[in-house]
């Protein structure tokens, strides 16, 4: 098979020239065998008139061969507008599927996020598998790595916020435990109790404190975006209430094993610990 011999102009201007002058000189050598073919026809030496007249015609199809769809002859077969129009349509294609395969991997990635929660989600390990295989796919592809963020997106801030539950159900407890305390402490006050009576005061805020905290820091993580964790998250350990500071560090310590990972998620949708993440996230699903 032979190529096209035209010089397209998104050549390289040495690679046109190189080109230009190869037709021109097939043209040159194909004009001078036709001569030669011409004029021993009419001097009755028909074996070399054969020849040069064939290597004439075969030559100046070559120079022109740019003009031909196709050309078969003495072995040779050059394909050109066909094959052109074959590679458009190939490269089309393929931008194309790139296209579709971005939609549908935006697609599937946030529908895979935002299904019910706990109760109906895939496990954690198939939803990184999946996010992973998604990845794959699109490089693949030639998908930009922009995009590909964009589309993971979703995957990634869901997967933090799934963490961010996880590692505040102790803080949770802790909480609601010393409610209890306060609360119990608050009702043995003997009744009637007197207007500004300090001790039920005293408890009353303490309560309010640790419900407010609840409401406002804890009930609230959802609103946190991608770009907060793992920094917003980590602040909650610094404002906890009415718990033994000890108890709230030994808490913030085990959510700081999570925070590079969350750095990872949040820079480049990468999660570079899985199997730490897996277990953790699992046994959060099985409580």
């Amino acid at each position: 098979m032979m190529e096209s011999n035209s010089a397209p102009s998104s050549l390289p201007l040495g690679r046109r020239v190189l080109y230009g002058l190869t037709n021109w000189a097939l043209l040159a050598a194909g004009l001078a065998n036709l001569v030669v073919g011409t004029l021993a026809a009419l001097n009755d030496s028909a074996a070399i008139a054969a020849t040069s007249l064939t290597a004439g015609l075969v030559l100046l199809f070559a120079a022109t061969i740019d003009r031909f769809e196709s050309l078969k002859g003495l072995g040779i077969e050059a394909k050109t507008k066909q094959l052109d129009q074959k590679i458009v349509q190939a490269d089309e294609a393929l931008r194309r599927l790139r296209e579709m395969t971005e939609i549908t991997g935006a697609a599937l990635i946030d529908l895979n996020s935002k299904m019910g929660r706990w109760d109906s989600t895939p496990a954690p390990r198939e939803s990184i598998a999946f996010a992973n295989r998604v990845r794959q796919i699109m490089k693949n592809l030639g998908s930009d790595d922009g995009i590909i963020a964009d589309v993971l997106h979703p995957w990634a801030k869901t997967l933090c916020f799934d963490m961010a539950l996880a590692q505040t159900h102790g803080l949770r407890e802790l909480l609601q435990a010393r409610l209890k305390i306060l609360e119990s402490e608050r009702q043995k006050i003997k009744q009637p109790i007197q207007a500004g009576d300090p001790h039920f005061n005293h408890l009353s805020a303490q309560i309010r404190s640790i419900q407010e905290f609840q409401d406002t820091r804890l009930k609230n993580l959802h609103r946190l975006e991608l770009d907060d964790y793992p920094d917003k998250l980590m602040e909650i350990f610094d404002d906890v209430p009415q718990v033994d500071p000890g108890e709230v560090e030994t808490q913030r310590v085990a959510a700081a094993r999570f925070a590079p990972g969350m750095v990872s998620l949040r820079q480049s949708k990468t999660l570079p610990d899985p199997e730490l993440w897996i277990e953790e996230l699992s046994k959060a699903r099985n409580r």
